[in-house]
């Protein structure tokens, strides 16, 4: 009962830290957490930098529906090779406009080659052929950008932030 007891009261000290540590970061520190929250697929954790007002227009299965990467393999090897630096973030009255310069794979060239690849033939219509042909292909480009480098793409991107009394959040440019 009394490891219990000790046990709550450093969750609740820690929970209280934590929280208390969010209020503290800076609008940059704040994109950076929302965006390595997107890109990790910790889609509940981005949702929680958003502002009540984003909140309120959208759920948080709306939301995960909408920007989570999916769950696997794939999502994983490509979230690795994305990167971003928060350029500026500049504040001005409770509001900050944040810059960020994110690296990803070029993933237009690469779909592009893959359907060039695929021909016009298509997919085979047997299951079993069907899935040996996708395996094939996927085997290819793995090789080929293993050997080859990644295309990638380097862009910027804008966001806008409102101080809250819970610190920080994000505000969805449509709202």
């Amino acid at each position: 009962m009394i490891t219990l007891l000790i046990l709550g009261v450093l969750l609740s000290v820690f929970t209280f830290f934590l929280i208390r540590r969010a209020k503290d970061l800076s609008p940059g520190e704040i994109l950076g957490n929302y965006l390595n929250a997107l890109i990790g697929g910790r889609t509940e954790e981005a949702y929680s930098y958003l502002s009540i007002k984003d909140r309120a227009g959208e759920t948080l299965p709306d939301f995960k529906m909408r920007r989570s990467p999916g769950s696997g393999l794939i999502a994983e090897l490509m979230a690795r090779k994305i990167s971003f630096t928060i350029e500026k973030a500049d504040t001005v009255d409770g509001q900050a406009m944040a810059v960020a310069t994110v690296t990803a794979p070029d993933f237009v060239k690469i779909m592009d080659d893959v359907w060039h690849d695929m021909g016009s033939a298509g997919f085979p219509a047997g299951n079993v052929d069907a899935f040996l042909f996708v395996c094939q292909k996927l085997s290819h480009f793995l090789d080929k950008y293993r050997q080859e480098a990644i295309p990638m793409r380097t862009d910027t991107a804008s966001f806008r932030l409102i101080l809250e009394k819970s610190g920080w959040k994000i505000c969805g440019e449509d709202r």
